[in-house]
């Protein structure tokens, strides 16, 4: 077996701590890589692939990149699906003994980063973590419980559910980057549910699923007694606690931002189902471009809080008349006042992402500049006060009564922190003079040192005689006295050689060396020093993250509800009224997006009018590229966007509150989990009729497609007459090419026939 160096023992022991991750070790001014990890980043990163001992018989692959651009070669790594875990130098290796110290300081993972170059500013990044019976089969989980966090901006959730629609359907809503899953589930596909595995799945120790662990940890984060103060359902707690050990352990740092637990209840909002989430493009399915979706019509907003309330108001439209009508109220103040609405988003759009920089300060990894952008973001609170003083909307009036300037966080960085400090604070010159008198006096001393070094020069010029001697400094040889060879005759005998060049000498003195020591002294103090300070602010404004985390959300209400004012003026949108009838009544709707597509054609508005009883389901038929499906989208939208508060694309809009969206519209396959395109969709629709309410809006296009002409009619015959009966009675669209469909008219009162015509 070859023989094993230090240093490759020391990345050998660290790496066996980090199996699944490529470990970056610090090695100078390198992060470099071994092995297959070596093998595996050469390819993913594009380098070069060299080897450690190339001449030896078994040389180690190996390759690296410099640690200042590291950031770059982490993102390409994370999006390729990798997780990073990052090996510093923990020790001076000027004063290390053997071996240098190192320890890993961070795993970064697809779903725990906080760097702003490697998230979407108007995204939420979220890792989750899903708890049942694993014991039970996949099918028979009477409970299950989820939690996910943003680390970035400290937003952790919890649910429970006893069934895995509404998992299936939150997940979807929520995205995760991963999930984590205890490593017993590991390749035992028939233990997982199908939806689970489609996702990006990280296999964790079991351990942290244990109930006691889990709880444990918890009471600890949040400083309660019992875990039941948290509020949410045990089995939701136990993944929570899961998903907090699993990302302490990554961070190796206490999750100073993550302040909160807060209990989802699937009762308060609107219900999505998956399908009809992707059916409607309400946002978009990969992460690449938000064209031709709800999301990238509406999203005028000019702050990233602000971008990622409005996905959630999105996907999570309310069912209270009086809560939407708060959000009306909001924006239609801005709705009504161009001046207010403009003066407000010239502000907010100098406001930097106050949630992920509080983020960064409490997970201590943020930089001098950050400091920065949150003092200047707090600067401009006052006056987003006063622009906003004596608004009667009861969300911004409320909104007013709890405001907050921050004036303390902008007092501690305005008082330690230099204006345009350097990007690290390695970089020395961040403490602003005044803040630390220790560190002003050490500064004082370095100004006197280098007045005393010009001095030197000129004594030594004329002691010598050689008017072209010069002191100078570099970082290898320290100061010296360089004298060119023609006058080196002149130099005097206590002149001590440094080096020889090959036109000139450089020479020390006793004088030279004190000042030297002296002054590489102050320098290393002064850096120590503006570190140590730094470290302080930082630590101040974690202990005021929870302020800074709800002026945040204040600030993303604000822009948000000034954006779809926005919207509505420049869309020509109306503020529609939602109570809790069963009537939807659209009169002169639009499609909110294709009208702005820029198609060559004018849109051509059209009614809408469900009644129930008497008007409930609407059969529509009409040739191929007649819009049936445009005009059930249309309608689902205005529906959507009504209850999330926004203002709609319609003359005159009423809407009985909608309780779930059901969408069953083209045709797929699963063929990797044996499903042709017929079983997709009966599977669906069983679940559509299983799941919907009488409340509920179910869009219905060419049901019984995928398979004979006479089956597929009986099929689509027997789910309108259900849909339509008192066992279910939603209100419902259903667009078909059965034209015998329309025969049901004739017996049932509440069915309605409509043609379109191209």
């Amino acid at each position: 077996m070859p023989e094993v160096t230090p240093l490759m023992k020391q990345y050998l022991d660290t790496k066996r701590q980090h199996p699944d991750a490529i470990l970056f070790f610090r090695v100078g001014d390198f992060y470099e890589m071994f092995h297959q990890d070596a093998v595996t980043a050469s390819k993913v990163l594009q380098i070069a692939l060299t080897s450690r001992d190339k001449n030896k018989e078994n040389a180690v692959p190996l390759c690296g990149v410099p640690y200042h651009a590291a950031s770059g070669y982490i993102a390409k790594l994370i999006k390729a699906g990798y997780a990073v875990a990052v090996c510093e130098q923990v020790e001076d290796p000027a004063l290390a003994k053997g071996i240098v110290k190192r320890e890993v300081v961070r795993v970064i993972t697809p779903g725990t980063l906080i760097e702003p170059e490697l998230l979407s500013p108007k995204e939420n990044n979220y890792v989750a973590a899903v708890t049942w019976d694993f014991a039970s089969p996949i099918d028979r989980a009477k409970g299950i419980g989820l939690a996910y966090l943003d680390l970035s901006t400290g937003d952790f959730r919890i649910a429970s559910a006893e069934g895995w629609s509404e998992i299936e359907a939150e997940l979807t809503r929520v995205d995760p980057r991963e999930m984590i899953l205890p490593a017993t589930l590991e390749g035992k596909e028939d233990r997982t549910a199908p939806f689970l595995r489609r996702r990006p799945i990280r296999y964790v120790p079991p351990a942290l699923f244990i109930a006691e662990q889990a709880e444990a940890l918890l009471k600890s984060h949040f400083q309660v007694h019992a875990v039941a103060a948290l509020g949410g359902e045990r089995l939701s707690l136990i993944a929570a606690g899961a998903l907090l050990g699993h990302v302490q352990e990554t961070q190796k740092t206490a999750l100073g931002n993550v302040l909160t637990l807060r209990p989802h209840s699937f009762g308060e909002q609107m219900r999505l189902h998956p399908l009809a989430q992707r059916h409607l493009e309400l946002v978009p399915a990969a992460r690449e471009g938000a064209a031709g979706t709800l999301l990238h019509l509406l999203d005028r907003t000019v702050t990233a809080m602000g971008g990622r309330l409005l996905r959630e108001w999105i996907l999570r439209p309310l069912l209270s008349p009086e809560k939407i009508a708060e959000r009306q109220e909001a924006i239609g103040a801005f709705y009504d006042d161009l001046l207010l609405r403009t003066r407000l988003r010239n502000l907010l759009e100098k406001i930097s992402d106050l949630e992920r920089l509080i983020g960064r300060i409490s997970l201590k990894a943020a930089h001098p500049r950050d400091l920065v952008a949150l003092k200047e973001s707090v600067a401009l609170l006052p006056e987003i006060q006063k622009v906003l003083s004596g608004n009667t909307a009861p969300l911004l009036a409320d909104l007013l009564r709890s405001w907050d300037n921050l004036d303390e966080v902008y007092r501690l960085i305005e008082n330690a922190i230099v204006p345009e400090p350097p990007p690290t604070i390695k970089d020395g010159g961040v403490i602003r003079e005044g803040y630390l008198p220790q560190l002003d006096e050490l500064r004082r001393f370095q100004k006197e040192g280098r007045t005393m070094l010009t001095e030197v020069e000129l004594q030594e010029r004329r002691r010598t005689g050689i008017e072209s001697l010069k002191v100078r400094y570099n970082q290898v040889f320290g100061y010296y006295i360089e004298v060119s060879e023609t006058h080196l005759k002149k130099i005097p005998s206590d002149y001590i050689r440094k080096q020889t060049l090959t036109r000139a000498e450089r020479f020390t003195t006793d004088e030279l060396r004190a000042i030297e020591q002296k002054l590489t002294g102050a320098e290393e103090a002064i850096l120590a020093l503006e570190a140590s300070a730094f470290e302080e602010v930082r630590q101040d404004l974690a202990l005021l993250a929870a302020r800074v985390q709800s002026t945040a959300k204040k600030v993303a209400l604000l822009d948000l509800t000034a954006a779809l004012a926005e919207v509505a003026h420049q869309n020509n949108y109306r503020r529609p009224e939602v109570n809790e009838g069963m009537t939807i009544r659209i009169i002169e709707g639009r499609h909110p997006v294709l009208e702005q597509l820029g198609a060559r054609e004018t849109f051509v508005p059209n009614d809408t009018l469900f009644d129930p009883p008497a008007q409930r389901l609407l059969i529509l038929t009409g040739p191929n590229m007649a819009g049936k499906s445009t005009y059930m989208r249309q309608v689902a939208l205005i529906v959507l966007m009504a209850q999330m508060g926004s203002f709609v694309p319609a003359r005159e809009a009423t809407i009985g509150v909608v309780d779930q969206i059901f969408t069953r519209v083209g045709a797929q396959d699963a063929l990797s989990e044996g499903m042709s395109t017929f079983m997709v969709e009966m599977t669906e629709m069983a679940q559509i009729l299983r799941h919907a309410t009488p409340r509920s809006l179910i869009l219905l296009d060419e049901i019984g497609r995928g398979t004979s002409t006479f089956d597929g009619m009986s099929i689509a015959w027997a789910i309108a007459e259900y849909a339509h009966s008192e066992r279910l009675g939603a209100r419902t669209l259903f667009a078909t090419h059965y034209h015998e469909l329309t025969q049901l008219a004739g017996g049932n009162e509440g069915i309605r026939n409509y043609h379109v015509s191209v």
